[in-house]
């Protein structure tokens, strides 16, 4: 229903009504007629439903609705409030404007080297301070009377590397879950879900800051966390982690750029052409 209610939004705003005499005449409202034509493209859309004659019913019923208001709206609203005019004007030159920015970027230089990235990090951190903690760890969800958990919670708690490897053998045969997030940075709210209830972010920041280990339970499960890095909040996050980031700041960047010449060298032609003419000073 969800898409079919969409479908018809779409369709009541594009639809104009027709008069073909050999077409099928669905409703009519205050002069205004609804036509089977009038749904054409509506079933374009909509070619994957096969209750068609449900579709036409809540459509017609819909735009009978529409036409209802309307009229109610003529009646009711003064001549200021039924002028659409500025509206419609203003309406169109924002959509018009957003489509020649579409345009324009689909011209934009998309190559980025790592000189580009660094240079924006390195000159904008202030842009890259992390709001809750970041994580380099080990998750491990295993069942409690499993005979390895005890084993694996004491070579988390070593962290020796050829502990952890061994860790990572142990739960690829037992763990309910393991992850070690490629060895990639996360927020400790992503470890905040996978863990039970009743810790704060805080509270598990402090923890690992402390311990580097985590350890909780439930009915069933124990739940480990090895940590290998942290970032405090208020910290700047790593450059790998904001290089996609970074990468839209710049193409936004050569968007703005790109725009700014275009209308510079618009407004320049068109005062070279006469085609405007400004009569007010703003020089000082």
């Amino acid at each position: 229903m969800n898409k079919i209610a969409g479908i018809i939004i779409l369709a009541l705003a594009i639809c104009s009504c027709s008069s073909r005499s050999d077409d099928t005449l669905l409703a009519e409202a205050y002069g205004k007629k609804l036509y089977l034509s009038n749904l054409a493209e509506l079933f374009q859309l909509n070619d994957i439903y096969t209750d068609s004659a449900s579709v036409i019913s809540t459509y017609t019923t819909a735009w009978v609705h529409q036409q209802l208001m309307i009229k109610k709206a003529e009646e009711l609203l003064d001549e200021k409030q039924k002028n659409l005019t500025k509206e419609i004007e203003n309406y169109r030159s924002t959509l018009l404007r957003y489509r020649l920015e579409n345009h324009i970027s689909k011209n934009i230089d998309t190559l980025i080297t790592q000189d580009e990235i660094e240079k924006i990090y390195n000159e904008h951190k202030e842009l890259f301070i992390v709001q809750s903690a970041l994580v380099k760890a080990t998750y491990i969800k295993i069942q409690t009377a499993t005979p390895e958990t005890e084993n694996i919670k004491k070579m988390c708690i070593s962290g020796k590397i050829a502990d952890m490897k061994q860790v990572e053998d142990l739960c690829m045969m037992y763990a309910e879950k393991y992850y070690s997030f490629d060895g990639k940075w996360v927020e400790i709210y992503e470890l905040l879900r996978s863990l039970p209830p009743g810790i704060t972010a805080s509270e598990l920041e402090r923890t690992l800051q402390t311990y580097r280990f985590y350890e909780t339970k439930d009915l069933s499960y124990s739940y480990f966390v090895k940590l290998q890095s942290i970032l405090p909040k208020g910290s700047v996050s790593p450059i790998e982690k904001e290089k996609e980031n970074i990468r839209t700041i710049i193409l936004n960047k050569r968007k703005r750029e790109l725009i700014q010449n275009l209308e510079e060298e618009t407004y320049n032609a068109a005062i070279s052409n006469d085609d405007v003419k400004i009569y007010i000073n703003n020089n000082k």
